[in-house]
């Protein structure tokens, strides 16, 4: 058996289901289509193919309850890719999805920094401060 040894990269992305902070739920199998989409699109711009981990998990904050779907990214050692293109392409693939779903805000995480990703300075109108 052989074994593909590389230097780690992950990233992770937490986008909302609800559409523009209303009570609109993007189904999943919506959400699939547009990353698809959006994975096509980053493949045809970057060269890059972004195998993505979805895990459904709940955004929970002062009043706001979202349903929500987690993305993870890692630098697959069979296929690897250099890393700054690696991480301006997982930040362009979050816009797509932003952009496609209607989400104002989400974090990305990568090991070295956290980027927030905002279309404009408005909150969500359920979070209490």
């Amino acid at each position: 058996m052989k074994s593909i040894i590389i230097k780690t990269f992950t990233a992770t992305a937490t986008i909302g289901l609800y559409k523009a902070y209303s009570n609109e739920l993007i189904s999943i199998i919506d959400f699939k289509k547009i990353l698809y989409k959006a994975q096509e699109q980053i493949k045809k711009e970057f060269d890059v193919a972004l195998s993505t981990k979805l895990t459904l998990c709940e955004i929970v904050f002062l009043g706001q309850e979202e349903p929500s779907v987690s993305l993870d990214f890692i630098q697959y050692p069979k296929f690897p890719t250099e890393e700054v293109l690696l991480k301006k392409a997982i930040i362009q693939l979050v816009k797509l999805l932003m952009e496609n779903l209607d989400q104002n805000r989400t974090v990305i995480v990568f090991q070295e920094e956290t980027i927030c990703l905002e279309k404009s300075e408005r909150i969500d109108p359920k979070i209490q401060f």
